[in-house]
C-alpha cells in the first residue's frame, strides 16, 4: 500500500532530477526542448490548431533551434537572448521569494546570468554530438 503511494512521488522526483541534469549538462538542448513544447502548446492553447499540427510545429521549432545554435552567429545571437531570459526568470523569482527586495532580484539576476552564459559556453563544444 505504501509502495503504491510512494510511486508517483517517487517518478516525480526522478523527473525532476532529470530535468535538472539535462539543464545543467547540456543546456542547448534542454531549451530547445522546452520552447518546443512551449511553442507546440501555444499554438494549440492560443490559436486553437488541432494537436497534431501543433506537434508538427514543436519538432520543427526544436530542428530549427538546433539548426540555428549550431551556427557561430546563431550561437552568440540566441546563447545571449536565452541566458538572458534565464537571468530575468531567475531575477523575478529571487524578488517575489524575498518578499520584493529588488536588491535580491538583481544579484541573483546578475549571477545566473554569468552561470547560465558559462552554460551555454560549456554546452557550445557539445553541439557537434547532437
Amino acid at each position: 500500500m505504501i509502495a503504491l503511494v510512494l510511486l508517483p512521488f517517487i517518478a516525480i522526483v526522478m523527473i525532476g532530477l532529470y530535468l535538472i541534469q539535462a539543464f545543467f549538462s547540456n543546456i542547448i538542448t534542454f531549451e530547445s526542448i522546452l520552447l518546443a513544447v512551449l511553442a507546440g502548446y501555444s499554438c494549440n492553447q492560443y490559436f486553437s490548431i488541432h494537436p497534431a499540427f501543433c506537434l508538427l510545429i514543436g519538432i520543427a521549432v526544436f530542428l530549427v533551434l538546433l539548426a540555428v545554435q549550431a551556427t557561430e552567429i546563431g550561437f552568440w545571437i540566441s546563447g545571449s537572448v536565452l541566458s538572458l531570459a534565464w537571468a530575468i526568470a531567475f531575477g523575478i523569482a529571487a524578488y517575489t521569494i524575498s518578499e520584493k527586495d529588488l536588491i535580491w532580484g538583481c544579484v541573483i539576476g546578475g549571477i545566473s546570468l554569468f552561470l547560465v552564459g558559462g552554460l551555454h559556453l560549456m554546452a557550445r563544444d557539445n553541439i557537434d554530438t547532437l
